[in-house]
């Protein structure tokens, strides 16, 4: 067929030349070449050659749109790589683990190298997400310590934190763990963002700008609060690069005795397109409030032990 293409377009050229002056030589040539188009196009067909072409036409884009856009899965994409998510009614898709512990970690035994926890819930064998903590935490440090525990590092002056009721016994988490036999699988983080639940604990994404929220449990020993307003203009680089932003960051915390929930909330983001990949977005606000019960609507992310 490719050959047929090739006398064809040459006849066509020869042909197409017939408004110009010819010699009897000429004539005979075009007329020779004009027989030989007709029964090429007779024995091949024009409507042939014409889908041919639009076929092989069709096949380069969608080559050229594959090599141009390759596509990214969920199995590439880091924020979900081992990564399960619930639907609105606390289960988890795709779940296939068995019975699972969600436990509270409190401390660690270095003597016995072991984590210390308590059960605060469960991950049912058909992955339904159930949480009830009732036990209390044996081993806490005071309120008032958190500025130097704060696993968000939002907070630039510490002295900007102040407290009610400082010496009450506290801990926060912001994630559960998933045990099975005695054993960690995996770690279980709430929220409306699968990249909020996962870049506010890593410590090289936590200033990232993708705006949601992220759940954390706490535990204090009786009532208390704490509060903390910041404005801060300075450099949120990973890279080195020079990354100047403004951030306002609040903290409107108020605990009763017992167990308690924090949302955490990333509000505005700043986008540097031409930066490197570390130091495409920051964060404009990160707001910290109380909240009495998980919100409706939440979302449970769980991710294996292979992810950490």
């Amino acid at each position: 067929m490719k050959t047929c293409n090739k006398i064809l377009l040459i006849l066509l050229f020869v042909i197409g030349h017939t408004n110009f002056a010819q010699t009897p030589e000429q004539q005979k040539m075009i007329d020779k070449a004009t027989k030989m188009r007709d029964s090429i196009m007779e024995s091949i067909g024009l409507q042939e050659l014409i889908e041919e072409a639009e076929a092989q036409q069709k096949e380069k884009k969608i080559e050229h749109k594959k090599s141009a856009i390759p596509k990214t899965t969920k199995g590439n994409d880091k924020y979900w790589r081992n990564t399960l998510v619930s639907n609105h009614n606390t289960k988890l898709i795709n779940w296939n683990n068995g019975a699972a512990d969600l436990v509270f970690n409190y401390a660690y035994d270095s003597r016995n190298d072991k984590v210390k926890y308590v059960k605060v819930g469960a991950i049912k064998a058909d992955g339904t997400v159930e949480l009830n903590p009732t036990d209390d935490i044996p081993e806490l440090k005071p309120l008032n310590n958190f500025k130097n525990s704060n696993p968000f590092y939002d907070i630039h002056n510490l002295d900007a934190f102040q407290y009610t009721s400082g010496d009450a016994g506290f801990k926060l988490n912001p994630y559960l763990l998933v045990y099975q036999n005695e054993q960690k699988i995996g770690v279980l983080t709430i929220g409306n963002s699968e990249k909020v639940t996962l870049n506010l604990l890593t410590l090289g994404d936590m200033y990232y700008g993708d705006e949601g929220y992220l759940l954390s449990w706490v535990y204090v020993d009786k009532d208390c609060a704490l509060r903390a307003d910041e404005n801060w203009t300075g450099d949120l680089t990973n890279t080195g690069e020079p990354l100047l932003v403004e951030t306002k960051v609040s903290y409107d915390l108020k605990f009763k005795a017992g167990w308690n929930l924090i949302k955490t909330e990333v509000i505005g983001t700043y986008l540097f397109p031409d930066a490197p990949e570390e130091d495409r977005s920051r964060y404009k606000k990160h707001e910290h409030t109380s909240i009495a019960e998980v919100p409706k609507g939440a979302i449970y992310y769980f991710r294996s032990a292979e992810q950490y």
